[in-house]
């Protein structure tokens, strides 16, 4: 099976694959046409009922609760509000009662949500006022919003290029409708979300462009994203997972594709997003951007990572005002330290990082992210990163590699919400080659019971990955794990053969 084939026609054709989001569907569910009669696409409202889980919610595969929180409040609200009949009513009740099951267990995730702090409050007041039988409290989220709040200054809500303008619709009724329009990028999106720039129609009337951007989202294939687009974060994590797996490309190979271009555009003196268009600037994607560019031989100024690196505790942030530090971005942080030696006080900052990272580990076996919903996920980039760095203190990170090769399911596969999945399975592929090749050998069984597992999906690319992703509700960016796969089976390939 020729796999670099396979992984270099996938960064050949990338095209923003990321699935459905009901989330993103309820916001636009809710536009009004043009009079006010009816909805402006009243097959969104037909979408929501017809994708009801069986228990009343909405949301990703993997009942996350956090995600099927949000999705079912929002889907409820926008049924509420447009559209009256016996499904309708009926698949509201049904969620209305998934709401008061299953609110009580938001803290059996592993992390939250982005903004999940400042939009659930909203989201339960809104219904409320729409006579929606939904708790009166926020299981406690009223007191965090508020700690949250304190943080950012309300001059801020309004900048462009700052973090919570991606998720602006929690002012809810509150927001100005006239500033609101100064976060509309060029492309008529706030901040790149359906949801977000629906809500600037709701409230401010919005305009041609965003109108445009929503239908745009409406025709494309894979249905309503979660945010659209995201070039650079996806070119970038593409390229960082098949890094994983050993893959690199000729001499100019390259830079004349398309994912070059968007590494190359997406990162200018402040940093990358996820899109040149998306105007907000991240830790983790100037990250692994920079750490792609240096792979390949382009010349990066340190500048640019310092920018997010955290003057007192000398590690990095994803955004400002963020509420705790994410362990991935401080792993890929240690990437590009690795091949950055001019950076201001490496060795400094890299032990500060390694000692974070030591301090993060969850029961001395794991690690999360605030970006991912699997430890598997968050694990693997940790411990690549310690081990493709040398570090001397891998040796505290033993458990973690313990856990890995205790947790493997009877079908060979790895999964942390009750199934085994081909993507968490990859991860845990490529964690235990690393470690296998570079530090000391493991059990080879295991790692054929896992290669006989991701085998028959290699070439099969229609299979459906669930949504572990985090942002606003979880996600699926469809090549980025196919990178995952694809890197594991390639250096599974290199290590023991088929």
């Amino acid at each position: 099976m020729d796999l670099r084939a396979h992984a270099g026609q996938l960064v050949r054709d990338l095209a923003g694959r990321i699935g459905t989001s009901s989330y993103d569907v309820a916001w636009m569910a809710r536009i009004r046409a043009d009079g006010g009669d009816g909805a402006r696409w009243p097959d969104l409202v037909d979408w929501l009922v017809e994708h009801q889980w069986p228990d009343g919610s909405w949301g990703g595969t993997i009942p996350y609760y956090h995600d099927r929180t949000l999705c079912t409040l929002t889907a409820i609200i926008g049924l509420r509000e447009q559209n009256i009949s016996v499904a309708t009513s009926r698949a509201i009740q049904r969620g209305e009662q998934y709401i008061w099951s299953h609110l009580h267990l938001l803290n059996h995730d592993p992390v939250e949500l982005v903004g999940f702090e400042l939009m659930l409050p909203t989201l339960l007041a809104r219904a409320r006022v729409l006579g929606l039988d939904v708790p009166g409290h926020s299981y406690g989220y009223g007191e965090i919003r508020a700690a949250k709040l304190r943080l950012l200054p309300v001059d801020m809500f309004y900048m462009p290029g700052t973090s919570v303008s991606f998720s602006i619709e929690f002012l809810g009724a509150q927001g100005d409708h006239s500033r609101l329009f100064q976060l509309q990028g060029p492309h008529g999106a706030v901040a790149n979300s359906p949801a977000t720039t629906a809500y600037l129609m709701l409230q401010a009337g919005g305009n041609d462009s965003a109108l445009m951007y929503l239908e745009n989202m409406k025709s494309r294939p894979g249905g309503i994203p979660a945010f659209h687009p995201f070039r650079t974060f996806e070119a970038a994590w593409v390229l960082e997972h098949l890094a994983f797996g050993g893959m690199s490309f000729s001499a100019g190979e390259l830079k004349h594709l398309p994912a070059w271009e968007w590494l190359c555009s997406g990162l200018n003196e402040q940093g990358a997003g996820i899109d040149p268009l998306f105007g907000i600037c991240d830790g983790d994607t100037t990250s692994v951007t920079i750490y792609i560019l240096l792979l390949n031989g382009q010349s990066v100024e340190p500048g640019i990572l310092h920018r997010f690196e955290d003057p007192q505790a000398r590690i990095f942030r994803t955004f400002e005002f963020e509420r705790n530090a994410s362990v991935v971005t401080n792993a890929h942080a240690l990437q590009v330290l690795s091949l950055m030696p001019d950076y201001p006080d490496r060795s400094e900052v890299w032990s500060r990082i390694v000692t974070m990272l030591l301090a993060s580990q969850r029961c001395r076996s794991f690690w999360v992210d605030k970006w991912h919903a699997s430890p598997y996920y968050a694990t693997a980039h940790v411990l690549v990163a310690l081990i493709n760095g040398q570090e001397p203190l891998l040796s505290e990170c033993q458990h973690s590699i313990d856990w890995l090769l205790h947790t493997q399911r009877a079908d060979g596969s790895w999964g942390y919400f009750g199934r085994g999945t081909f993507e968490e399975t990859a991860y845990a592929v490529l964690t235990l080659l690393h470690y296998h090749r570079q530090v000391k050998t493991i059990s080879v069984e295991v790692l054929r019971r896992a290669g006989e597992y991701l085998r028959p999906m290699i070439h099969d690319t229609q299979v459906e990955y669930p949504e572990l992703w985090i942002a606003k509700t979880l996600y699926t960016p469809e090549s980025i794990v196919r990178a995952a796969i694809l890197a594991a089976a390639m250096l599974y390939e290199e290590t023991l053969g088929w």
